[in-house]
């Protein structure tokens, strides 16, 4: 199972360890790969997480997520 995060406000690979830093610290979460290039993270998920942590958790590192799919 996974999740693709579109966010806003990447521009280097920085932000990219930042947010992937920040997606990986959330319980269920497996791996989350970050493309400041895409403005998007794919995460993969060993169960379901609740929504509101993958918005929490990016905007606690300073980004806003745009949509969540």
């Amino acid at each position: 199972m996974q999740k693709k995060i579109l966010i806003e406000g990447m521009t280097c690979g920085h932000c990219e360890g930042r947010i992937k830093k920040a997606l990986e610290e959330i319980c269920g979460v497996v791996f989350a790969q970050v493309s400041a290039a895409d403005n998007q993270a794919v995460v993969k998920l060993a169960h379901e997480v609740d929504d509101e942590k993958f918005v929490s958790a990016v905007d606690e590192a300073g980004y806003k997520v745009v949509s969540l799919d």
